[in-house]
């Protein structure tokens, strides 16, 4: 793993408004004003950002015409999870001879965080947070795409993208998987300690100590998954191990009642992507 850190430097930049967002992602004091004309000054960013809040997922009274005004009408933690998306998102949209599918992989990845903002809200977590986690949770996938591509794309076309053969066989084949990668680039990055957990214990919804937002990002990348079957939410309530449910206290009505409709979910994605 120490190789393939020591070439984050292969990692495409990200707009340093971005990376600014996230090495002050804990910071109360954060001088959200001040960010928030730093935003602006990124005409491509704001832009992007701004078609995402004017958008029918965020049912806005009024359509906002700055990020300033963004802010106002949607909070600055939701402002900051849509630049946080939309920096990385476009940093990360290229797809390389044989590897990951950007576009597939996005797709999945806003699944998740859509949803982890949803059961979020349900059980009255910090959903931005949740958000964050849920579209970072397999950023190791792409930091092996960028800087271990030749070894990786014959991983990730033996596995077929599936999800347990994929982490099998990053083990046997360089001794770590892209959870753990994942998760210690999220610490380099300076995110807070406990999106690096979300990231690195996402599929093992057997791990202890049972930390919340872990649990909302499990939850969140099942639902996602069987989603794509277009499962119905009784049935992937069903496939929620019984023990995350507990520690969760989430229960099916309560988890029908908070997540949105998968067309919703769908025109929210095509939205970040477009």
């Amino acid at each position: 793993m120490h190789e393939i850190l020591n070439n984050l430097h292969q990692l495409p930049a990200i707009p340093a408004v971005v990376q600014e967002l996230i090495s002050n992602f804990d910071n109360p004091e954060l001088d959200s004003h001040h960010l928030a004309q730093k935003i602006g000054q990124d005409q491509a960013l704001a832009a992007r950002v701004l078609r995402v809040a004017n958008s029918a997922f965020y049912g806005l009274p009024r359509q906002v015409g700055s990020i300033q005004e963004a802010v106002v009408v949607l909070g600055f933690s939701t402002v900051r999870s849509l630049v946080l998306s939309a920096g990385i998102i476009g940093a990360f949209s290229t797809t390389a001879p044989g590897g990951v599918d950007r576009n597939q992989y996005w797709q999945r990845s806003l699944s998740t965080a859509i949803l982890a903002r949803a059961v979020a809200k349900c059980l009255r977590q910090d959903a931005e947070m949740a958000f964050s986690a849920g579209l970072l949770h397999d950023i190791g996938i792409m930091v092996l795409d960028v800087c271990d591509h030749e070894r990786f794309a014959a991983l990730w076309q033996s596995t077929q993208a599936g999800e347990n053969g994929l982490i099998e066989a990053e083990r046997a084949a360089l001794g770590f998987d892209h959870a753990e990668l994942g998760a210690e680039v999220a610490r380099r990055w300076k995110f807070p300690p406990a999106i690096e957990e979300a990231i690195r214990y996402h599929y093992q919804p057997e791990h202890r100590p049972f930390q919340m937002l872990t649990g909302i990002v499990q939850v969140a990348a099942l639902l996602g998954r069987l989603g794509e079957d277009e499962t119905s939410v009784g049935e992937c309530f069903t496939r929620i191990p019984q023990a995350l449910r507990d520690a969760l206290r989430l229960d099916r009505e309560r988890l029908e009642k908070c997540l949105p409709r998968p067309e919703q979910v769908e025109a929210a994605k095509n939205q970040m992507l477009a």
